[in-house]
């Protein structure tokens, strides 16, 4: 668990005002570059260990877009960075929260020449879990523009009042669930959304409300596009069961309405009493 750590060098009141008006703020220097080369050597290891959780998010085109999930529960670097580094602590600003739980950490890799890109979606609407204080880190471990896959968000989104339904990332269309609306077709109506990107360098990171609309491009570039997306819940946060979620490492040993706090949703940072 992070400790007491001076964080106003990273999160102004101005980042905490725009994440909670935008429902999304770019973080510049998260990390250091010890950090970063900490972690992508992770990635490699991961990414050689085909593992349960493995997945490569292409529906058609060339290139490859990879993905993993819960490596803190297997890698000590992964660990060490979704509990230790400033991450939770600065989720834990953002957000207004007290303390934080980590929920799962998600790696995002698209190669170059990778056609596919990441279609428009929420992510709290796959997983179980509601509140407000819900929220993705995303961690650029490469220079990230949008030639080479980077994210694009619709700012306010997350006050909006919708619900969408969650789209099959291995797939063309939306999972088969009652629970959410259509989702609309921003990527044809750009011009009816207030849309932002963020140029990042390696060790900055996006931090987004767990209902702001998102997507990506493919990376068309001749460069890497290795992300770590680690998702932090806070105060209000409590579990549910949808109808369609995520797959779970194991069983939390939860039911609906409950606190997170358990071994595999730990607390990541708390405020001191």
């Amino acid at each position: 668990m992070t400790d007491t750590m001076d964080i106003s060098t990273l999160v102004t009141a101005d980042d905490v005002e725009t994440y909670q008006r935008d429902g999304v703020v770019r973080i510049r220097g998260l990390i250091d570059d010890a950090w970063v080369e900490r972690l992508r050597g992770a990635t490699d290891r991961v990414r050689a260990q085909t593992g349960d959780f493995s997945e490569r998010y292409a529906s058609e085109g060339s290139g490859e877009f990879h993905s993993d999930k819960f490596m803190w529960d297997r890698d000590p670097d992964f660990r060490a960075y979704a509990l230790e580094s400033a991450a939770p602590r600065v989720a834990a600003a953002l957000m207004r929260a007290s303390s934080v739980n980590l929920f799962y950490d998600h790696l995002l890799v698209k190669e170059p020449g990778t056609t596919s890109g990441t279609p428009w979606h929420q992510d709290m609407n796959y997983w179980p879990v509601e509140g407000d204080q819900v929220c993705s880190i995303w961690l650029a471990l490469d220079t990230v523009r949008l030639d080479n896959g980077g994210m694009e968000f619709v700012l306010a989104s997350h006050r909006a009042g919708h619900r969408y339904k969650p789209f099959d990332f291995r797939g063309t269309s939306a999972v088969d669930t009652d629970e959410f609306e259509p989702l609309p077709d921003v990527e044809n109506n750009r011009d009816a959304f207030t849309i932002r990107d963020f140029d990042l360098e390696p060790g900055d990171a996006v931090i987004f409300h767990g209902l702001t609309l998102h997507g990506a491009p493919g990376n068309t570039s001749d460069r890497y596009r290795r992300a770590l997306s680690v998702r932090y819940t806070g105060d209000d946060a409590r579990f549910i069961e949808r109808k369609k979620m995520i797959r779970l490492l194991r069983d939390p040993g939860l039911k609906t309405g409950d606190r997170l706090d358990s071994d595999l949703f730990p607390v990541a940072w708390r405020e001191p009493a």
